[in-house]
């Protein structure tokens, strides 16, 4: 970890609390803390007579980088965990990487319309707004932002005059976004002027505690206190890679379908959510862990439980459901006769983990049967839970994903020969057993 690095995590500390802040990272180290910590300070009344009482930080913060220095394997250790976290931001329930912007507080648009809240990153532009609707149809609705880039609602769903609406770039017709902290919303012909505020980076001068070590080399999980219970932080080694969820999954099997239509193709999938976590103090005393209610934003890291004051808590973590957000590729099938099955043994790596397209089953002059074995890759830790199977050749498909095995029913016109299929946004569940002693 740089000097700066160092500067920047201790910006927000109280002088007055310097000395505890000290010893507390000090504490876990196997050196001569006290003969350390008395050479720093000597050194640091040597200069306080010359200096403002602000500029003790720098010198308090060299002091910290010889003592890392101290034990390269420690030093390894805080600095790999600790710069996974630092282009991570907080907004609401949840936690982004890079340039992330939200509304701080809800906004009054009129006399019955109303901005709830808003989510701007790299990855998503996402907002709840409260709106009236005389008919069952959404009004006009766009985000321009400064530079001239048009964003459209690319799904919204909702109850009532609630609406949740994710958009996406009109132009290119994807969801790639460049967040900015102001933009205008139109809705129908009224204009709004909106302006966001920054997420709150997540390394601060609040303390991010590691989870107890797994053999799982490429997730860091650590936590933060939070008034009612923890948040919890993840990074992976993959940058490409994003948490989905926290928890075991509560359904074990997956169903997804999609159908092309004239007006273009619709597609649904079983949802990922989890468990609640679990947690036991020095009693074996059981206490839950559920998300935090009226959460905003996605995945949720937040999660409360009623535990008494005082409580020392190992805060169980069975798994992560994390997966991809691109297409890992494309294959071709040949349509067999009428009852008529072929073998294909055609092998799909996901990265994390690999599925075999195994065969292909014509079960009636416009249906068949694709049978995929799943997880047949080296990674035990990890095993698919869904991926996206589609193809424009065909009218419909809906795939079933359980334990090891995926059976995918397609629907086709008669005449079609043959299908391409592409393959992607795979979701993973990694069984990582980790664990979260909360103090």
């Amino acid at each position: 970890m740089t000097e700066k690095q160092i500067q920047g995590l201790m910006q927000n500390l109280d002088n007055d609390l310097l000395a505890k802040e000290f010893d507390e990272l000090m504490s876990d180290m196997e050196i001569d803390q006290d003969s350390i910590t008395k050479k720093a300070y000597t050194k640091l009344n040597k200069e306080r007579n010359r200096m403002k009482r602000k500029r003790i930080f720098p010198l308090v913060a060299a002091s910290i980088i010889a003592v890392i220095g101290i034990t390269n394997v420690y030093a390894a250790e805080i600095s790999d965990f600790v710069k996974s976290f630092f282009n991570q931001k907080a907004i609401y329930s949840t936690v982004t990487e890079g340039s992330a912007f939200y509304l701080e507080s809800p906004l009054q648009l009129d006399k019955e319309s109303k901005l709830e809240s808003v989510i701007f990153t790299k990855d998503t532009l996402d907002m709840n707004l409260t709106l009236p609707m005389t008919e069952d149809k959404l009004p006009d609705i766009t985000v321009t932002t400064t530079d001239g880039t048009i964003y459209k609602p690319g799904g919204y769903g909702g109850d009532n005059a609630c609406l949740c609406l994710s958009f996406w770039n009109e132009k290119e017709q994807d969801y790639v976004f460049s967040p900015t902290k102001e933009f205008k919303l139109t809705i129908g012909e009224k204009s709004y002027d909106i302006r966001l505020s920054e997420g709150v980076p997540v390394v601060g001068k609040d303390e991010i505690k590691p989870a107890e070590e797994t053999n799982i080399e490429w997730v860091n999980i650590g936590y933060k206190k939070t008034d009612q219970g923890v948040q919890i932080l993840t990074s992976f080694t993959d940058k490409d890679l994003k948490l989905v969820n926290i928890g075991e999954p509560a359904h074990k099997k997956v169903e997804r379908m999609f159908k092309n239509e004239e007006k273009g193709s619709i597609s649904s999938g079983s949802s990922s959510m989890t468990n609640p976590l679990l947690g036991y103090d020095n009693e074996k005393n059981t206490y839950t862990y559920n998300k935090v209610k009226n959460a905003v934003g996605r995945p949720i890291t937040q999660f409360e439980s009623q535990v008494p004051a005082g409580k020392e808590i190992e805060l169980k973590i069975p798994s992560l459901v994390v997966g991809y957000e691109k297409d890992f590729g494309s294959f071709a099938v040949a349509i067999p006769e009428v009852n008529e099955e072929k073998r294909i043994d055609r092998e799909i790596d996901l990265k994390l983990q690999k599925i075999v397209l195994q065969s292909i089953k014509r079960t009636s002059p416009t249906t068949a049967e694709l049978k995929f074995a799943l997880n047949t890759g080296d990674a035990a830790e990890v095993a698919v839970r869904e991926a996206n199977l589609y193809s424009k050749a065909v009218q419909s498909g809906e795939s079933l994903w359980q334990d090891n095995v995926c059976t995918m029913q397609i629907t086709f016109d008669e005449k079609l020969k043959n299908a391409e299929f592409n393959v992607g946004w795979p979701r993973f569940v990694v069984n990582g057993n980790w664990t979260l002693v909360i103090k």
